[in-house]
């Protein structure tokens, strides 16, 4: 049977109020690391990033409803936010070993923005109040539900068989993403909101700001395939190192 690579999934803490904590991990994050033929696993938070990364093929920064602190992007806090410190920690150690090691990372929302951060990029706080001109990128309705268009380029590194097009997308955020040139810009939405990015230098670190684990658009699938093939690739160079 053909060796399946494997991704480590970072998750959320359900209650940091309840007296019992508990690792979340939405289902279909899983499911489409699976569908796609990675081998998903759950990364509890932990000191020992360089053994996670040493047995991994690819790394699953997932989204969350919370923000990152404004000082890891060289800014001041404009309002109060919701910020999970353990978590944003153990995401960023995670991402700058991913990227130290060339382990293939692939960022959705909130990790989209945490790897533009450990790239040395900035964010927008606050979509209404910074971009005022810019529409609502979180409506209170389900992610299931498409809700604006996305235009992409088709010049993607990352993705190269990404056709040039606009696709539909649903939308759960925000905050967003500033330019940076330590990072290319693959995606945007009519209003000017940068929703796709990937790392400049050579291996696979994309960020999506949308949600394609929900798998509801022709984009969705296109990433997740783009990213199990390159965890594929990184574990044919791994097994091919000597052991022991």
């Amino acid at each position: 049977m053909k060796k399946r690579p494997t991704i480590g999934i970072t998750p959320d803490i359900n209650d940091l109020e309840a007296p019992e904590t508990e690792y979340v991990v939405r289902r279909n994050y899983a499911d489409a690391v699976l569908d796609t033929g990675g081998l998903p696993f759950i990364l509890p938070y932990s000191g020992e990033v360089s053994a996670y990364l040493a047995n991994l093929d690819g790394l699953l920064v997932t989204g969350g409803m919370f923000d990152i602190d404004p000082k890891l992007y060289r800014q001041s806090a404009r309002k109060s936010y919701v910020m999970k410190p353990a978590r944003t920690h153990f995401e960023k150690a995670l991402i700058e070993g991913a990227l130290e090691r060339q382990v293939p990372v692939l960022g959705i929302c909130n990790g989209m923005q945490l790897l533009a951060v450990c790239l040395g990029g900035e964010l927008v706080q606050d979509i209404p109040s910074e971009m005022p001109a810019a529409y609502e990128h979180k409506l209170d309705q389900p992610a299931t539900i498409p809700q604006h268009e996305v235009a992409v380029p088709g010049n993607s590194w990352a993705l190269p068989a990404l056709r040039a097009g606009s696709y539909v997308v649903n939308s759960v955020h925000h905050q967003a993403v500033l330019p940076s040139p330590a990072y290319r810009q693959i995606g945007s939405a009519p209003d000017g909101v940068i929703e796709a990015i990937e790392a400049v230098g050579g291996g696979f670190a994309l960020g999506i700001q949308w949600h394609p684990e929900y798998r509801i658009s022709e984009i969705d699938q296109e990433i997740w395939q783009g990213f199990i093939a390159a965890a594929a690739e990184h574990l044919s160079k791994r097994s091919a190192l000597p052991h022991g």
